[in-house]
């Protein structure tokens, strides 16, 4: 029983991972945003797409959920791209324009617009990996020239 129920867990896992690593729509006009990331939960989805064919018991899928749960909160860290920081007097309007322009032009890419004071800054997306952030940034540099690398946590689900 031991060995079956470790066999299902790796392969639940060895599953999720096939899904986790779907692709996703880059607006910007490549292929795929490789580490752009998505509020994923793959051992929901797993359980929703294989439905009866996917057989664990029930101590299995308690502390599936259990574990799930627990991550929720979790954040790691990752890289965005600051595209504007700015302390001026008219900075707050300015940022709000950037952020709603950067948004409308580009809709799956999250946005975020802070104020540590004193300064505004607005920040865009959320990438694992420093290569991913840096072919973003190669393609929003006509746009965004002075944009540049932030190191920040965000959440992993």
């Amino acid at each position: 029983m031991k060995r079956l129920i470790v066999a299902t867990a790796i392969l639940v896992f060895a599953v999720a991972g096939l899904y986790a690593q779907t692709e996703v729509p880059d607006t910007l006009g490549s292929a795929t945003a490789d580490s752009l990331a998505v509020k994923y939960d793959s051992y929901l989805d797993i359980t929703e797409n294989m439905g009866s064919s996917l057989v664990m018991s029930d101590s299995l899928e308690k502390a599936m959920r259990l574990q799930t749960e627990k991550n929720r909160g979790r954040r790691t860290m990752g890289y965005r791209v600051r595209i504007y920081f700015d302390n001026s007097q008219n900075a707050r309007t300015v940022s709000q324009s950037v952020a709603d322009t950067f948004a409308k032009y580009n809709p799956g890419i999250p946005v975020y617009r802070k104020y540590d004071n004193p300064y505004f800054k607005v920040t865009v997306g959320e990438f694992y990996t420093k290569s991913d952030a840096m072919r973003f940034i190669m393609q929003i540099r006509k746009k965004y020239p002075s944009a540049f690398l932030v190191r920040e946590p965000f959440s992993t689900i």
